[in-house]
């Protein structure tokens, strides 16, 4: 029987993209959150080794990955009077509320008792399910809100820009707002220090709540009673296997994932070492780190809103390859200047009676160039994402969002467990020592080594992978028209 499901417009008002994107807010606060804290919150702040913390954080993050597909699978069949993917949004936005703000407190005697590793694998388990019930069929709704070729990188865009927007008053600004520099010569640095962790772990607990109420509130005209609506193939086991091994096997999906996960491989080995770098290679203060982190953010930010103007002056494919050779740069250009010796990190220029820190200055600019790339590949590959999802319901007369969604959140979630677990047995490896608030000269040296050397690699290889893609304006127009003729009755 075909897909009976409700068709989704051609275009979206702006206004309802925006109020559908402010659920990357939610994601954006507690995601990040973890990612740029919770290593240092419980190696620095707790004592709990590299090695296990990065086993922790990754079994969490593996467990999301296997997760998804099934949430995607389920989404696509679910039928209710609330729609197939408004009932997860918001059970799933309370759970990784409340789960995401058990990271931050830990009991006491989980600490004293030995148990800290137990604790972290466990709440993190709790934290990747709750975002995957969340995410999937967030997801999956925004490939529904607009079919228009273009308009997918617009809605991608936007999303990532108040991603972007909300990591930059959350983490990045937490900097500032919860690690305050200590007040007694020679005290302890603020990220060594467990309470302000928790008053952030806190904050973006309750503005999560905020975010998730809003992109419920926003997207409620995209119900439709699924009731009795053929959806997709089934809930039995073997529908579910048949749609992962279609999906995993679309020969236009493939090269699509194989890019992004060289890419994003690059991005979780920055973005996760350059919190070490902040604090024992540049030794920024509070102000300082608030002022690079949340530059990068607006820069990535700014890269997701060029999205749409690059896209339609040089397709998907190109405005990729450009993104990633932007990022390369700039991170071989900081590798450069600082492994070279042109500019040591802690270096000031005096300017008319001004210090100039310009070591942070030269960093914080290859840094924020770096992420302005970013900004530009992710949103751009998601809307590939959904045009492949197009492609599929035309040769299979079923619309698979949520399974297309949620395979890409599996190979998302998958590269980021893999790139989290070997970043610290990296750190290990060049002899970062656990609970300390200072690290051997051959241990920051090899940190930047692996900051700048191994994001560059794995971003360039995202390049000569994405050149040969297929698809392209013209042949999704061609899908569109196709589309059409079929939901008309008509003859092709």
């Amino acid at each position: 029987m075909p897909d009976q499901s409700p068709q989704p417009p051609a275009k979206a008002l702006l206004r309802h993209i925006v109020g559908y994107s402010m659920g990357q807010g939610a994601m954006s606060l507690t995601f990040n959150g973890i990612s740029a804290c919770a290593m240092l919150y419980y190696t620095q702040a707790l004592g709990l080794s590299f090695a296990k913390a990065g086993a922790a954080f990754a079994m969490g993050s593996l467990w999301d990955a296997i997760v998804d597909p099934a949430l995607g699978h389920l989404s696509d069949n679910t039928h209710s009077r609330w729609g197939r993917r408004l009932p997860y949004i918001l059970v799933g936005g309370v759970m990784m509320a409340a789960s995401f703000y058990l990271v931050w407190a830990v009991p006491r005697f989980v600490i004293t008792g030995g148990h800290l590793f137990l604790y972290a694998a466990t709440v993190n388990i709790l934290y990747r399910t709750s975002f995957a019930v969340f995410s999937v069929p967030y997801g999956a709704l925004g490939f529904e809100i607009s079919t228009d070729y273009v308009q997918r990188s617009e809605l991608q865009g936007i999303g990532f820009a108040i991603s972007m927007l909300a990591n930059l008053a959350g983490p990045a600004l937490g900097w500032y707002l919860f690690f305050p520099e200590s007040k007694v010569r020679g005290g302890p640095e603020a990220t060594s220090v467990a309470a302000n962790f928790l008053h952030m772990g806190t904050a973006f607990t309750i503005a999560t709540l905020g975010f998730t109420l809003i992109v419920v509130l926003t997207t409620r005209r995209y119900i439709s009673d699924t009731r009795g609506v053929v959806t997709g193939t089934g809930n039995s086991p073997s529908a579910f296997y048949r749609d992962v091994r279609e999906i995993l096997t679309d020969r236009y999906l493939r090269p699509i994932l194989i890019f992004f996960s060289t890419g994003l491989t690059g991005t979780v080995f920055v973005g996760m070492l350059q919190m070490y770098l902040y604090v024992y290679f540049l030794h920024l203060t509070s102000l300082e780190k608030t002022f690079v982190h949340g530059g990068g953010m607006v820069m990535c930010g700014l890269g997701a809103l060029l999205a749409k103007p690059l896209v339609r002056l040089f397709d998907k494919k190109r405005t990729v390859c450009i993104a990633a050779a932007i990022s390369v740069c700039a991170d071989l250009l900081a590798g450069l200047i600082y492994l070279g010796g042109a500019v040591k990190p802690l270096a000031v220029w005096s300017l008319g009676g001004h210090v100039i820190p310009v070591g942070i200055i030269v960093y914080g600019g290859c840094d924020m160039v770096n992420w302005l790339g970013v900004g530009i590949y992710i949103p751009v590959i998601m809307s590939m994402v959904a045009d492949t999802a197009e492609i599929d319901d035309l040769h299979s007369g079923i619309r698979k969002d949520g399974g297309y969604s949620a395979v890409f959140a599996f190979i998302n979630k998958l590269v980021q467990s893999a790139a989290g677990l070997i970043a610290g047995w990296c750190l290990t490896l060049v002899g970062f020592v656990p609970g300390s608030d200072t690290q051997g000269a051959s241990a920051i040296g090899g940190l930047v080594y692996l900051t700048f050397g191994l994001g560059a690699f794995f971003t360039f290889l995202m390049i000569p992978i994405a050149l040969p893609y297929p698809i392209d304006r013209d042949f999704m127009a061609k899908i569109k028209a196709a589309l059409a003729l079929r939901r008309s009755g008509r003859p092709s």
